[in-house]
């Protein structure tokens, strides 16, 4: 208690993050300013997503990862940017915003009205991910479906979907698109009477669709994001398991049915696409969210992604991301850490290594290095003691253990780097784009930063004039 409230007091941001916490709306295509100078070869769309409306009157949803999806559109060329943003329109987002209240349960937040969370059924808010695939553009939730976006005007198509089994609600939000085939793959962990199954479906270049054989796992837990080669597909099950009857019976949502076990540690499953065939190894307890990549370096497969010795910024009655809604900095839990885990055959357990020390997270890679070897993971980063709350962004060089960081200040939040690939370069070589809030204008806006040369700072600065809410996730589409 007395840790935490240390913490509070120092935190300089803790009164500014109103701005990550209150509703958005939509806003129509318009040009908006940009400070410095935006390379003139920059031809392109930013996409982004995450949650935008998180209170309906009295009603406010539980976490700060909770909410109905919006999309936002950043176009960058000929040395100018224009802007949009819009809301997914699921059936939920429709019904509700007919009805002037929250009507269904969420994953961190139960309806009012208790029959609607009798049966665990949790519709699609769309708001964690947006990426095209195969000329597709669609947002997703973690639950089916996704929702196909027209990338022109943000309207909400139809629902897209992917081809895993029928009733299958279980299609998590991540997929991992692979350089050396250009396929994209898709999962779903499944919940029911005989415990949690795997599927994923393979979408090729050419259009055609390949299903892997079912995987059966052997516990039932949360699982966010997985990690893919183009022959085998990294699944961690940390021990956040499941308490279905909680859930299915409407006592809980879905996170608070959740319970961490760090006794337990963690499994990795090392399936093979094609035959569904799965390697179990043991792995040290931590809590994941996200994965930077993984390739194979002869019978071995190599995976880089961050872990946190616990789940306290996200689990329990004070978790971080839970009390940020309520206006305090609540506990902030271990920070999250790169590292990297080697997965041999014939053993039994990981060889388990820290890359880099500090607080990161949202890692990845040069979208040409999907499934293959790299050398530099991209980031958000933070003092060790903000949690999930970052304010800089990093590049860091897994093979020569150093880091190239710029910090934005205390009064900035930072969100995902996305890597923008110069045309006709080298791996690495282009730029990283982050989505920022500055907490003293209460305002947000895009940062452009040279990927080689991160600590130098900003190339431009696209200023929205208004605070956007915490955003996930985004893509570039080059044109």
């Amino acid at each position: 208690m007395d840790d935490a409230m240390n913490i509070e007091q120092s935190h300089p941001l803790l009164t500014d993050y109103a701005g990550l916490r209150h509703n958005t709306s939509d806003r129509a295509d318009a040009a908006v300013i940009v400070s410095g100078t935006l390379p003139a070869e920059l031809n392109g769309v930013l996409y982004r997503n995450g949650p935008g409306l998180f209170r309906r009157g009295a009603q406010v949803k539980h976490s700060l990862l909770d909410g109905d999806g919006v999309v936002q559109r950043l176009e960058l060329a000929n040395g100018q940017a224009r802007y949009a943003r819009r809301f997914v329109r699921t059936p939920k987002f429709i019904a509700e915003q007919a009805a002037g209240c929250f009507m269904h349960p969420t994953w961190t937040t139960r309806a009012s009205a208790w029959r609607r969370n009798w049966g665990g059924n949790i519709p699609s808010q769309a708001g964690v991910t947006v990426e095209m695939a195969n000329g597709v553009l669609s947002a997703s939730d973690e639950v089916a479906p996704r929702f196909e976006i027209d990338p022109v005007s943000l309207e909400t198509r139809a629902p897209f979907g992917v081809g895993l089994p029928d009733r299958d609600d279980g299609l998590k939000a991540h997929t991992r698109h692979l350089a050396a085939s250009g396929d994209c793959l898709f999962v779903s962990t499944r919940m029911g009477r005989g415990g949690m199954q795997i599927d994923f479906m393979r979408h090729r270049r050419d259009g055609t669709r390949v299903a892997t054989p079912t995987v059966p796992a052997p516990r039932m837990v949360y699982v966010h994001d997985f990690a893919a080669t183009e022959r085998y597909a990294i699944v961690a099950l940390h021990p956040a398991f499941m308490r279905p009857l909680r859930f299915l019976t409407g006592f809980t949502s879905l996170t608070d049915s959740l319970a961490w076990r760090p006794q337990a540690g963690n499994l990795v499953l090392l399936i093979d696409l094609a035959t569904g065939q799965a390697t179990r190894y043991r792995a040290p307890t931590a809590w994941i969210w996200h994965f930077a990549n993984a390739w194979e370096e002869g019978d071995a497969v190599v995976v880089d992604f961050v872990g946190y010795d616990d789940a306290g910024h996200f689990l329990g009655p004070d978790a971080q991301l839970t009390a940020v809604m309520q206006g305090h900095i609540g506990v902030p839990g271990a920070p999250g850490v790169l590292r990297r885990q080697v997965l041999k055959p014939g053993a039994d357990h990981v060889e388990e290594t820290v890359i880099a020390r500090g607080n990161v997270e949202f890692p990845s890679v040069d979208g040409a290095l999907g499934g293959k070897r790299h050398r530099r993971v991209y980031v958000n980063s933070s003092a060790p003691w903000a949690g999930a709350l970052h304010s800089g962004v990093a590049a860091i060089d897994v093979e020569r253990a150093t880091t190239d960081a710029f910090d934005f200040g205390a009064h900035m939040h930072a969100g995902e780097p996305v890597f923008v690939p110069r045309q006709g370069g080298a791996p690495d070589q282009g730029w990283l784009v982050t989505e920022t809030l500055d907490t003293r204008r209460n305002a947000s806006g895009f940062v452009l930063l040279d990927a080689e040369h991160v600590a130098d700072g900003p190339v431009a600065h696209v200023d929205l004039g208004e605070p956007v809410p915490l955003s996930f996730h985004g893509c570039w589409v080059a044109r």
